[in-house]
C-alpha cells in the first residue's frame, strides 16, 4: 500500500514525531550526551535548512518537535535529523540498521488556532506519560519548556515569540507558566489519544484550504526551491563573479585570502543540490567531506558578522531559487 504524500507548502507549521524501533521498545537516549548530540543535529538543521525551532521535547524514547518550514522542506531537513543521529547512535553502540521505529510522523497544525495547544502538549509530555518522568515541568531538562518560562538560556535558535504572541498576554513568561500546568483540552487529548493519528489538525477553514491544496495539479502547487545540479551552482557563480570555473572547484593552497566564490558555491550546493557530503567533496577536490561542512560552517560564521556578505549571499540565493505561489 502507498504512503500517504507529505503535504508541504512554504511556511507550514509541523508536529513532528518519532519512536524508536521495535514498537518504541528502543530507547533513544541512553544518556545526557545522546539528548545532546541531538539538540546539536537539530541545531545543524535549523542552519542548513533554514527550519524554525518553535518547541521540543525529547522523551526516552520519543521525540517531540514543533517545527515550521519557510522553504517547504520538511522531508529534507527531517531526513538530515534522523539520519545524522542514527548514524551518531549506530557508531557509539557499534551496531547498524535504523534506529526509528518507521518514518516519522508529521501533522500540519493550524497555527493561529492550534499552535499554543500544541506546544503545551509537547512540553507536558514528562508529567503526562504512566510514569512521569519528573514532578514539575521545570526539572525536566529535555525540553524547551524552561526556556519558555525563562529558567534556562534560550538557544539562538528556539524561537519563542510567537507562541507568547499567540497568548496576547504582558507578562508572557508567567503567562506561559500557567497555561502550561494546567491539563490539556479535551480536543487536543482526543485528537492525539486516537489509534490512528490524523495529518492534519486545524479549524474547518483550515482543512477546507489544505484539501483545496492537495486537489491541485503539481505544477499548481507551491515549488520553493528549484532542485540544481552542482554544475549549475558552479557555472552561475563563475558568471556572476566573471571567474573561471576551475577557480571554484579547486583548492589553492597558501592563499591568505578568503575564497569567496568556492565558498558561496559550496554552501549553496549542500542547500540546493540535495547532494551528500562526500558527493561534494569530490565535485570540489577536497579528501574528505569534512572539509565541506568546515568550509560551510566557516561561511555561515561571514553571513552572521558581515552584512555584505550575508546581502551578497541572499542574492546568490535567489538567482537560483524560482516560486510558484500557491
Amino acid at each position: 500500500m502507498p504512503r500517504a504524500e507529505r503535504i508541504e507548502y512554504e511556511d507550514a507549521y509541523y508536529h513532528v514525531m518519532n519512536r524508536g524501533s521495535d514498537r518504541g521498545r528502543v530507547n533513544l537516549f541512553h544518556s545526557s550526551e545522546y539528548f545532546e548530540e541531538f539538540i546539536k543535529t537539530l541545531a545543524e538543521a535549523v542552519d542548513r535548512f533554514g527550519i524554525v525551532v518553535h518547541a521540543y521535547c525529547l522523551m526516552t524514547n520519543h521525540y517531540h518537535l514543533l517545527i515550521k518550514t519557510p522553504d517547504a522542506n520538511l522531508g529534507r531537513a527531517m531526513k538530515h535529523i534522523n539520519g545524522l543521529y542514527t548514524q551518531y547512535f549506530n557508531r557509539t553502540h557499534n551496531t547498524d540498521g535504523a534506529l526509528f521505529r518507521g518514518r516519522y510522523k508529521a501533522v500540519l497544525v493550524d497555527a493561529d488556532n492550534y499552535l499554543l495547544h500544541v506546544s503545551r502538549y509537547i512540553h507536558r509530555n514528562p508529567i503526562e506519560t504512566s510514569t512521569p518522568l519528573v514532578d514539575e515541568l521545570i526539572d525536566y531538562k529535555w525540553s524547551s519548556y524552561s526556556a519558555f518560562i525563562k529558567k534556562t538560556a534560550t538557544p539562538k535558535w528556539l524561537v519563542r515569540d510567537f507562541i507568547f504572541s499567540l497568548q496576547g498576554k504582558k507578562r508572557k513568561y508567567a503567562a506561559y507558566k500557567q497555561f502550561v500546568e494546567y491539563e490539556n483540552n479535551k480536543e487536543i487529548s482526543t485528537f492525539y489519544g486516537a489509534k490512528k493519528l490524523f495529518s492534519v489538525l486545524g479549524g474547518d477553514e483550515f482543512i477546507q484550504d489544505i484539501k483545496e491544496y492537495i486537489a491541485k495539479s503539481d505544477n499548481e502547487k507551491s515549488v520553493v526551491v528549484q532542485r540544481r545540479s552542482t554544475d549549475d551552482v558552479i557555472a552561475y557563480l563563475a558568471k556572476y563573479f566573471c571567474i573561471d570555473a576551475h577557480d571554484i572547484v579547486t583548492v589553492k593552497k597558501g592563499r591568505k585570502e578568503k575564497n569567496l566564490p568556492r565558498m558561496f558555491a559550496i554552501k549553496l550546493c549542500q542547500d540546493l543540490t540535495g547532494q551528500s557530503l562526500k558527493a561534494l567533496a569530490v565535485a570540489f577536490n577536497v579528501q574528505h567531506y569534512s572539509a565541506i561542512s568546515q568550509a560551510v560552517c566557516r561561511l555561515n560564521k561571514l553571513i552572521i558578522e558581515d552584512d555584505k556578505v550575508n546581502l551578497q549571499f541572499e542574492k546568490l540565493r535567489d538567482g537560483l531559487m524560482y516560486e510558484v505561489k500557491i
